[in-house]
């Protein structure tokens, strides 16, 4: 019989994998080119939409547009706690699917008294440098 936290830690592992199933990445036509790819799409969550804007530099693998809005719908279905946790979440689960050079998860919503509430999350392989490219992008 499973305890409490063993029982957490298997749906927890449950959830990661049926997110993860719908990225469903593809390989990289141009692997040998450092290039930029923009993904856009609305995540709903339980107070309120927020903008996706997904931007990473692919390796061995990109992620097909259909397949973000895929992830997306698994990922709110789970309903996480706030763009905090959901951007930790898409960083995390599109970084080890995808596995790209660098990766950008940027998640914006609207609050009707305090303005925005945006959350951005950045990663990149070990030894991974494109200071040019970076610097176009604002870095």
């Amino acid at each position: 019989m499973l305890s409490g936290d063993e029982t957490m830690d298997l749906n927890a592992t449950t959830a990661i994998e049926t997110r993860r199933r719908a990225i469903a990445a593809q390989p990289n036509p141009e692997r040998a080119l450092d290039y930029l790819v923009t993904l856009r799409g609305e995540l709903a969550l339980p107070d309120g939409a927020a903008t996706v804007r997904l931007r990473y530099v692919p390796d061995r693998l990109i992620l097909p547009p259909p397949a973000l809005n895929t992830y997306i719908t698994a990922l709110a279905g789970q309903q996480p706690a706030g763009l905090e946790a959901a951007g930790a979440a898409m960083l995390r689960d599109i970084g080890n699917e995808v596995v790209p050079r660098w990766l950008q998860v940027r998640l914006t919503r609207r609050m009707p008294t305090t303005g925005r509430h945006v959350v951005v999350l950045e990663e990149s392989q070990p030894g991974w440098e494109n200071p040019g490219l970076l610097a176009r992008l604002g870095f």
